[in-house]
Formats: structure tokens, C-alpha cells, sequence
């Protein structure tokens, strides 16, 4: 999906720990995927201010890049802002139309948000959309297994 650079670049910021990311960042501030992984490292350091400021910032330099507006919807559903990451996960599922990740994760939100309906149609979406995806078709059988009604 990526090129060989860009990969062969992530690849090494995932090496780094954020001290490292952030010496990283002084040299290249622009780097969105850059910019991502300082995010989920204040994630799983729970600092969700900075999280939203890495994200905010990777949104707008390159507001085309689905993966950023899908890590922004992670951190939305994590605050129960639903509303919010339906947006941004809508928003990734346009950017990423071969991705079933922000399918799945629409169907999660609108699981939380009572509409069982949406939720179903997003879970089958995003099987449709990578049937060999594990992940996927686990939430989707979840989903029907234990759905409402």
C-alpha cells in the first residue's frame, strides 16, 4: 500500500521510543506517520491531550490520509465522543475504500449508539470488503451471534 520508502521509514520510527521520536520529530516535524506514532505513544501513556495534538497536526498536513483519521476516531471512541469518531472513521473508510478496518470500527461505534441496524450493515461491509480478514469476520459473527432482539 505504502512504497518501499515510506515503509523502510516507518519501520524504523517504530523502533524508537518517544524520547527517540521526538528527537526524530525535530528533524522532519511534517512527517505525518511521524506525527501518528507520537500520537499512540501518548495513547498508551494515556496523555490524550497530546494524543489529540499529534493527531490534530497530522490531520492538518495532510488531512487525505486515512490512517490519521482513523487513529483520530480510536481516540474519540476511547473518550466516547461516538459522534466524533463516526465522523472520522466515516471519513477513513473513504480514504481507505479497500480497508475493512474503519468498517469494522463504524460498526462499533453505531453498536454504541444503539443503531443495531448500521452496526450489522457495517460489520457485513467491511467482510465484504476483505472476506479473509480474521478480524472482521470474528465482529461479525460476534455481532450476530449476540445481537439485540
Amino acid at each position: 500500500m505504502f512504497s518501499d520508502e515510506r515503509n523502510a521509514r516507518i519501520d524504523h520510527y517504530e523502533t524508537l521510543d518517544l524520547d527517540g521520536l521526538l528527537d526524530a520529530e525535530r528533524e522532519s516535524p511534517r512527517d505525518v506517520d511521524l506525527l501518528v506514532l507520537i500520537g499512540r505513544h501518548y495513547l498508551r501513556l494515556r496523555q490524550l491531550d497530546k494524543t489529540r495534538v499529534y493527531y490534530s497536526r497530522a490531520i492538518e498536513i495532510d488531512p487525505e490520509d486515512g490512517w490519521t483519521h482513523l487513529y483520530f476516531g480510536n481516540l474519540c471512541y476511547a473518550l466516547s465522543c461516538y459522534d466524533d469518531a463516526e465522523t472520522y472513521f466515516m471519513r477513513a473508510a473513504e480514504l481507505l475504500p479497500d480497508i475493512a478496518c474503519p468498517h469494522w470500527c463504524l460498526g462499533d461505534v453505531y453498536d454504541k449508539m444503539g443503531y443495531f441496524s448500521r452496526t450489522e450493515h457495517a460489520y457485513r461491509r467491511a467482510v465484504e470488503i476483505e472476506p479473509d480478514n480474521t478480524d472482521a469476520t470474528r465482529r461479525l459473527d460476534q455481532w450476530l451471534a449476540d445481537k439485540p432482539g
